[in-house]
């Protein structure tokens, strides 16, 4: 995470005010995307982060947004509501899996997306890696598993091998 950052405020006050107006707590909102208590204050206090995470997109269905408001928010607009009848966030883009491994695409179709990154291996090749959860994972899981995976990313990027900021186009997968 980095320091506090005017946008990143906006977009914590964005997310508490949602948050009470469907009287979820924070215990709860973390449970529902799989995050500790801590993340949940931590995005309410306004703690800018290098990139959108798979944490903060979960959050965009948790409280009935659109894909695309963490962005609308950060650039000074209101979250986008949700198409659906029933207020519930748009059913995530698939991804193509044609012309990958049997396990791959099982994988990437099963489970909530915790996180992705994107790791340059030079300037012609870049490696995608998505922690998906296990479709039967507890919300403990989960939050062990992304946990494990901050720990592991943060190595990364201390040897250089994550970008600090989003990459053009790099969108995560959905959650």
């Amino acid at each position: 995470m980095c320091p506090m950052d005017p946008q990143w405020e906006r977009l914590g006050a964005a997310v508490k005010k949602a948050r009470k107006e469907r009287r979820i707590t924070q215990p709860r909102l973390g449970e529902l995307i799989g995050a500790s208590r801590t993340v949940i204050q931590n995005i309410e206090a306004g703690r800018a982060y290098s990139r959108v995470t798979g944490s903060l997109r979960e959050l965009e269905a948790a409280l009935g947004w659109k894909r695309g408001s963490i962005e609308a928010i950060l650039d000074g607009g209101d979250p986008i509501p949700a198409d659906s009848a029933d207020g519930s966030a748009t059913p995530p883009t698939a991804i193509n899996t044609e012309g990958l491994p049997m396990r791959i695409a099982q994988t990437l179709a099963e489970g909530a997306t915790l996180d992705t990154t994107i790791v340059p291996l030079s300037p012609d090749a870049s490696m995608v890696v998505i922690l998906k959860g296990k479709p039967d994972a507890s919300p403990a899981e989960l939050r062990a598993a992304l946990e494990e995976w901050e720990r592991k990313e943060g190595h990364l990027r201390r040897l250089g091998l994550t970008p600090t900021e989003p990459v053009e186009g790099d969108q995560p997968a959905e959650n």
